[in-house]
């Protein structure tokens, strides 16, 4: 018998996840794919992060769940440690959920609910837990269409849903009221994922306590700690308590957890650099708003959404050999000749107007 036969269906249609190459690029590539922080630790900041260093025990198996950074992260959200969920990025954190709630009722596998378009790994991490994607399209503004959305919940019953709020790619944010009626509508697992909250300053971490089943994600990947894969669920104990034992034992590294805590001991360190990006964001957006044939949508978020007037792909290509890399995100529909635009650096933002305002136009 072979393997392909034993092999979870859904999955050999799916994609595994690589990179663009950035090696094969030079050193002068503008990296504005990711969603990265463009701007690496100061010198102090590395001090304190060397400092930390100094005390990881990397010869032991660090805090099963992770509390140092559980207690850092309740004290900057106003929450308990207990209500707080570590995972190794988000992604690992779309994992445990799905695992946790995916389970099967009279014979037919669980739903998960989200808005389309939205991060792709919503899809990906589902079908590779046996969960069924249930995609709603947004309006043509980017926002929840309530009715639309009220009608699946009621048709469907989804285990779960989730909703990035502000969204990617999009880059808005949805109306939290309208969230919070879905959430008490749904009475499942209703998550809202604030990946990108930071540059925004909402957040719904003061309702998951009220909201039955209402979960918040949260990452530190977007604030300039991307290499560690740092991300956290925030819910009500009880429930966080279940998902805690499908967690994988040990799933935040030692190194992770040390440098974790002693960025949030800095009171600056995210709050600086969230106001710098949000800053660099209007620049960035004024500047190419100024460039005949683009369509730049407002974003609450480190990126921008920009609609070209021909063929995405071939718009970044040629941004590419320009050095300047961004997110072809197009696809038809409500994307069609969309990218995706990282904040980056003053200078690779400029590169990044120049090169557009050479290839808005087709060739």
């Amino acid at each position: 018998m072979s393997w392909k036969e034993h092999l979870r269906e859904g999955i050999a249609e799916l994609t595994a996840l690589r990179l663009f190459d950035y090696d094969t690029a030079g050193p002068d590539l503008a990296r504005l794919d990711c969603n990265e922080l463009a701007f690496a630790p100061t010198p102090d900041e590395l001090e304190g992060f060397v400092c930390a260093l100094r005390e990881v025990a990397v010869h032991r198996y660090p805090d099963v769940s992770g509390l140092p950074l559980r207690e850092a992260l309740a004290k900057r959200w106003h929450i308990e440690p207990d209500e707080i969920l570590l995972g190794s990025g988000s992604v690992e954190t779309l994992a445990m959920l799905m695992t946790a709630f995916g389970n099967y009722r009279h014979g037919a596998p669980p739903k998960v609910l989200y808005p389309d378009p939205s991060f792709p790994y919503y899809e990906v991490v589902a079908r590779c837990h046996g969960v069924r994607p249930v995609p709603v399209p947004l309006d043509r503004t980017f926002q929840l269409d309530e009715a639309c959305l009220e009608r699946t919940i009621d048709r469907e019953r989804p285990a779960l849903a989730i909703f990035a709020s502000p969204n990617n790619p999009t880059g808005n944010r949805f109306d939290a009221e309208v969230l919070d009626r879905l959430a008490r509508r749904m009475d499942a697992v209703f998550v809202v994922d604030e990946a990108y909250a930071d540059f925004d300053g909402r957040t719904m971490l003061s309702r998951f306590r009220a909201t039955p089943g209402l979960f918040v994600m949260r990452s530190l990947s977007k604030v300039g700690l991307a290499g560690l894969r740092l991300g956290a669920l925030v819910g009500a104990r009880d429930a966080i308590a279940e998902i805690d034992k499908v967690r994988l034992p040990w799933n935040v590294s030692a190194v992770a957890i040390a440098l974790g805590c002693a960025a949030l001991t800095c009171p600056d360190f995210v709050e600086r650099r969230v106001r710098t990006v949000v800053a660099l964001r209007h620049t960035l957006e004024t500047a190419l708003r100024k460039i005949p044939g683009l369509v730049v949508y407002p974003s609450d978020a480190n990126f921008l959404l920009v609609r070209v007037p021909s063929d995405a792909s071939e718009v970044a290509q040629r941004l590419l050999r320009g050095g300047v890399l961004v997110k072809d995100v197009s696809r038809v529909g409500l994307l069609e000749r969309c990218l995706r635009i990282t904040v980056g650096t003053p200078s690779e933002n400029e590169r990044c107007v120049n090169a557009l305002r050479g290839c808005a136009t087709p060739a």
